[in-house]
This record gives C-alpha cells, sequence and structure tokens, in this order.
C-alpha cells in the first residue's frame, strides 16, 4: 500500500500558544515513551503516575530505561507505599537507592486484599526474576488446609500441595506461622482430631486433647462419624464464607463473659474473633475442587480501549496481562472483547471457566474455538452478581487506571515533543515553530547500490506516511555530495505538485553538505526553507552563513528531537541500501534471461552441477539440455558473459567430458 498523503499543511503544536491538541494520535509503547527523554522527565512522568494510585491493596513493578521489571512489591495502600520510593529523606539502604536511580516507569495491579497481593507478587517475582527480589526467589509453595473428605472422621491438615484425592483444599495462605496460630483457634471452636490414621488404630482411650476440648475423641468411640460429620460441614462452611452466624455467636459470648467479669475469656474470645474475622475477610477461600478461570475486564474510552486479564489459579490470582486496542470506537465493546480473546489465547490454552465484560456477537463459535484449543470444554460468562462479579469490577478497576495512565503518558509525551519544538526553533532563530521536518540521509558501498532516505516528524513525532525511499539513477562513484542533490531535487520537484512543504530540512552530515542543498534549493526556487546539518561524533549543528558550527547541551530537548531525526534517516537509508545489496548478492546470472522460467533454470543448472560447470559449458552443450533452444542457450552464454562467469564460450566437443562432469 503506498504511504498516506498529508494534506495537511501543518499541524497545530499541542501545548503551544493558541493552539489545539492532536485529536488522532497514536500511543507509545509505555517503556518507549517514559526512556525516550532524560531522567528529569522520566521521574517528571513517573510523578504523575503517583497521582492516579488508588487507595487500595496492590503489587508494583518498577522497570529500567529498557523496559525491563527490576522489583515488584506489595503493598496495603499503594500510594503511600510507592511514594515513600521518591519522595520524602533519603533511601533506607544502599540497595533502595541504587533501585531508585535505576527506575524509569513503574507499573501497578490493584487487588481486593494485602493477602491476595501478596500471593500475586510471589508469583511475578517467579516469572520476572527481578534483580532486586532476592528474598522471594525461591520456589516455596503457599500452604493451604486440607480436610480429607475420604475418612470417616476427616482431621486438618496443613499442606502445600494440591492432589486430586478428593479431600477438601482451603487457601493459599500466606504467613505460616499466623495460619498455624488459626487452627489453634479454629481446633477449640471445631474439635477435631490431629492424631493419624495409624494412631487412632492404635489407641484404646482418649489422649489429653479430649479432655482439654480440643478432640471429640473417635479414638475411643466417643463420637459417632455422623455427629462428627457435622463439625467437619461447619468448619467448611465457614471456610466458605458461610460462618458469619458462628461469628456473631461469639460475639455474644464474649460481651456475656466480659459482663460477668470473665476477663481471661473474654480476651481469648476477642482474639479468637479477631482471628477468624481476618481469615473470613482478607482471605478469599479457593476450593480445589473449583474449576480455575480467567477474568477479562474492558474499558474503552474514546478510541482508546485496555483489556486487563487476570489468571486465577487455585484461588489465586498468578497472573495478570493488558491487552491494548488503538480505532476502538470503530467497534462495539462485544467486537472488542472477541479481539481481545483472539488475541490472548492464541498462544494459551483456556481455563473451564472465562468471565467478561461482554459477550462476544457469537460466543458459541468463540467457545467452539476455545474448547478446540484447550482440549476441554470452555465457558464465556459475563457475571451479573455474586463473587464473580466482583472478581471482574476488579479486573475492570485495574484496566481502567492502566488507560488513565497512558492517556497521561500520552499528554506528557505531546507536551514535551511540543516543547521540544519550540526549542529548535528557538536555538535555530527560526521565524515560526518547525511543526513539519524532513530528514535527509545517503548510504551506499564505494558508490554501489547508493541510496537516499526522507523522513518526517511532524510535532516532534514521526509521521510514516511521510518516508520514502530513493534509489540513485544518474550519479557513478561514491559522490555524497552529488547523491544529495539528486535526492533533494527529486523531493523539491513533487513540491510543485501540491505537496506540503517543509518548514525544516534537516541533512545528516556537515557545511559541505548543506551547501550542496542550499544550491539545489536555490536552483529548484526554494531558497526561502531553512537547511540545517547535524553532524555526527562531535554533533554539532550547521547553519548556512555560519561559519562555527552551533553546539547545544546534551540535555537540550532541541538537540535530542534533531538527533531523533538524524537518527531515524540514517536508519531508513542503511536499512534500504542493505536490503539492495543483500538482493543483489544472493541473485542469480540466470535470474531475468528472456525465456528461461524458474524450472528451465533449474532444469539447466541440475544438468551441469551447478553454476561454475554451467559457466564453462559450450553453447552446444548447452542447447543439448532438453528445453532449450539455440536462442535461449545463446542468452544464458550471454548473460554470464555479462556477470563475469565466462570469459569465453569452450569450443563444442573440446573434450570427453560430459554435462555435470569435473573438468
Amino acid at each position: 500500500m503506498p504511504p498516506r498523503k498529508d494534506s495537511r499543511r501543518r499541524s497545530a503544536l499541542p501545548g503551544g500558544p493558541g493552539a489545539a491538541r492532536e485529536s488522532r494520535t497514536q500511543p507509545p509503547r509505555e517503556s518507549e515513551a517514559l526512556s525516550g527523554g532524560d531522567d528529569a522527565s522520566s521521574h517528571a512522568l513517573i510523578e504523575q503516575k503517583l497521582r492516579l494510585l488508588p487507595p487500595s491493596p496492590g503489587v508494583y513493578l518498577f522497570k529500567d530505561a529498557r523496559g525491563r521489571v527490576i522489583y515488584v512489591g506489595k503493598a496495603k495502600r499503594l500510594p503511600a507505599r510507592v511514594r515513600s520510593y521518591f519522595r520524602g529523606g533519603p533511601p533506607a539502604t544502599e540497595r533502595t537507592e541504587h533501585l531508585v536511580r535505576e527506575v524509569r516507569d513503574l507499573e501497578t495491579i490493584v487487588t481486593t486484599s494485602e493477602t491476595e497481593a501478596l500471593i500475586l507478587e510471589a508469583s511475578l517475582v517467579k516469572s520476572y526474576a527481578p534483580h532486586y527480589n532476592v528474598q522471594l526467589k525461591d520456589d516455596k509453595r503457599f500452604p493451604f488446609l486440607k480436610i480429607d473428605g475420604q475418612d470417616a472422621f476427616p482431621r486438618l491438615v496443613l499442606t502445600r500441595r494440591i492432589v486430586p484425592d478428593g479431600s477438601r483444599y482451603f487457601g493459599p495462605f500466606t504467613h505460616v506461622k499466623e495460619l498455624r496460630k488459626l487452627m489453634r483457634t479454629l481446633r477449640r471452636v471445631f474439635p477435631l482430631r490431629t492424631c493419624s490414621d495409624r494412631q487412632m488404630r492404635q489407641k484404646r482411650r482418649p489422649c489429653l486433647d479430649y479432655f482439654i476440648g480440643l478432640c471429640p475423641g473417635p479414638c475411643a468411640g466417643l463420637i459417632t462419624p455422623v455427629e462428627h460429620r457435622r463439625t467437619v460441614d461447619d468448619l467448611i462452611a465457614f471456610l466458605e464464607g458461610r460462618g458469619r452466624h458462628l461469628l456473631d455467636q461469639w460475639h455474644a459470648r464474649m460481651e456475656t463473659a466480659a459482663r460477668e467479669l470473665r476477663f481471661e475469656e473474654s480476651a481469648r474470645l476477642r482474639d479468637d474473633i479477631a482471628g477468624l474475622e481476618q481469615l473470613m475477610e482478607s482471605q478469599r477461600m479457593a476450593d480445589a475442587e473449583r474449576p480455575d478461570l480467567d477474568v477479562i475486564g474492558l474499558t474503552v474510552r474514546g478510541g482508546q480501549a485496555v483489556a486487563t486479564v487476570f489468571s486465577h489459579r487455585e484461588g489465586a490470582v498468578i497472573a495478570s496481562r493488558r491487552v491494548t486496542l488503538t480505532h476502538a470506537d470503530v467497534a462495539g465493546q462485544a467486537e472488542i472483547m472477541e479481539a481481545v480473546l483472539a488475541d490472548h489465547y492464541q498462544q494459551r490454552p483456556a481455563p473451564p471457566l472465562v468471565l467478561v465484560s461482554a459477550l462476544p456477537p457469537n460466543p458459541e463459535l468463540v467457545e467452539g474455538w476455545l474448547r478446540k484449543s484447550a482440549e476441554r470444554r470452555v465457558r464465556l460468562r459475563r457475571p451479573q452478581r455474586g463473587p464473580h462479579l466482583q472478581l471482574l469490577k476488579a479486573a475492570e478497576e485495574n484496566a481502567h487506571l492502566f488507560l488513565e495512565e497512558r492517556e497521561l503518558i500520552e499528554r506528557g509525551r505531546r507536551e514535551r515533543m511540543a516543547g521540544a519544538v519550540y526549542a529548535v526553533q528557538q536555538a535555530l532563530g527560526l521565524a515560526a515553530p518547525p511543526a513539519r521536518i524532513e530528514g535527509y540521509d545517503i548510504s551506499n558501498l564505494l558508490g554501489g547500490d547508493a541510496v537516499g532516505s526522507q523522513v518526517l516528524f511532524m510535532n516532534g513525532e514521526p509521521r510514516k506516511s511521510g518516508y520514502r525511499h530513493y534509489r540513485i539513477k544518474t550519479i557513478q562513484g561514491a559522490d555524497d555530495f552529488a547523491m544529495l542533490g539528486e535526492v533533494l531535487g527529486r523531493r523539491l520537484r513533487r513540491l510543485a505538485s501540491g505537496e506540503d512543504e517543509p518548514d525544516l530540512l534537516l541533512i545528516d552530515g556537515g557545511l559541505g553538505q548543506v551547501a550542496r542543498v542550499r544550491q539545489v534549493l536555490g536552483e529548484e526556487g526554494y531558497a526561502h526553507l531553512p537547511v540545517v546539518g547535524l553532524a555526527k561524533r562531535e554533533e554539532e549543528i550547521h547553519l548556512p552563513g555560519r561559519a562555527l558550527p552551533l553546539r547545544l547541551p546534551r540535555s537540550s530537548p532541541a538537540l535530542q528531537l534533531l538527533q531523533r531525526v538524524r537518527d531515524e534517516a540514517h536508519r531508513f537509508a542503511v536499512g534500504y541500501h542493505r536490503k539492495l545489496r543483500g538482493r543483489r548478492i544472493t541473485r542469480s546470472p540466470l535470474d531475468g534471461v528472456p525465456g528461461l522460467g524458474k524450472a528451465r533454470a533449474r532444469a539447466v543448472l541440475d544438468a551441469f552441477g551447478g553454476l561454475a560447470e554451467l559457466s564453462r559449458a559450450s553453447e552446444d552443450e548447452i542447447r543439448a539440455v532438453r528445453g532449450i533452444g539455440p536462442g535461449l542457450a545463446r542468452r544464458i552464454v550471454s548473460a554470464l558473459e555479462e556477470t563475469g562467469l565466462r570469459s569465453g564460450p569452450r569450443p563444442a566437443g573440446g573434450g570427453d567430458e560430459g554435462p555435470g562432469s569435473a573438468t
């Protein structure tokens, strides 16, 4: 597809005096936007993102200038924790000081509790292996509470592995010490046996736990399996979050004990209630028998759409991924969700259940595709109530937050680029800000495969529709000045057809290149166009009529913008030159011979055993190959002589060697 012609004379600079903002601008990758400037601009963007942090628990990821995750942390309240790295006094440790110095970007994931954040933090650390997370680089699994469903007298035990043995598993838990303390509380409220099956079979009388009320004594036949099952069912109901009525009963017992001056019992009940409430409130209980699921929250605003995918496995969020889409204003949420599903599950199988903000237009068709990919049944659901709706709202909140961050980055980038354009105007003394900058460069190897490049920057950002390649046609030998003149002459002749004039021409080179361009501009009637050259190494700016070059500090926004234009023109030219050179090197001398297609060329090469043997064959020997007539044989010989592979014809019948024989 040919590049789209830019019909506007110039764009209004965002952030400039009396200027209007661009309405349709492609957002950059987040790491690219943050790492494109100096440290001050990166930290300024981080400060802006800090103001968007919600007062919720979650996980934060710090990234370096290359976009790599270098630290993963969790927080009970994200704003206070994340801001503490960048504000206030000096870092507490030298390690933290090095960390803050490397941070160029941050990302946050909001969770529903600190416990969930801790589990997600550990999962992300194992995935990214960040440099500054030494304390979490082990492979230890989080513990679960297990209730053996197959035994007549089930036990409540702690385990770190889930196996499909018919038992009920609840968790995961993050603090083993606190979990063991809670287990003691659960044993007082729900007395169950703790001894192993072997120990219970060997016992004939109850142990001490029975006499202090921690065991119902199944070993001595003091409780029936049915009575024991009632206690187990109450415990399961509590761990599933259906034990609020039990907490109300314990609150009443605590108040009664306090009124009767039984303060020790009241204090013990108070501690038990606090621990159990924490267990119910902060820990999302998981049932190992419940299928794994993904939650896809979608938010759309203007032409941008962001979907956050949370992967829930064994009751915990173990992974998070974001999918971004542009031009979302041309489709509804159903079509956008279909695109997100296709993108996310292209390389990974879907879990049995996928919760979505909007069902795709043909959910049965999408479910069939997911089922075929995952080799199991996959259901798409849009929850309306209950725990699944809460999970979906959490994913949508993260997507909304990320979209706000992207909009902030985009706004800051436009303002930064606008400032750079005005800085170029001031540094070069131009009459108007150069909203349209064109950069040019030449690439060749000793004059061979010579090409020129033209790149376009609008309002400080690359505009690919204005990129052009030029193959040098009229210049022989390594004359970069003349080649540059040819490229500019061809470009200026197109201006006469109605294309927009550039506000500034930037040449990769010094005074010689600038003088040549000025000469061409005068000959073509465009002497009014400003032109500058930017030389490598010293990064000196050469202006027409100025003997000494202009040198700007490396931190100058004007210099940085000119460097981006110059480097992009150089990259574009070198890439095209390498492409042409590689095509020439790999091209066969038989390519382009009239009447010789690929099949006949292959037959000729096979008959002689290769190109070297073919170049030594006579015209009569080539004509002897099936399908090769006298005229075609003569054209093959001429093509070989033109490329220098054949110095002269070998006489027909000059030896005993046949086609393909060694000479």
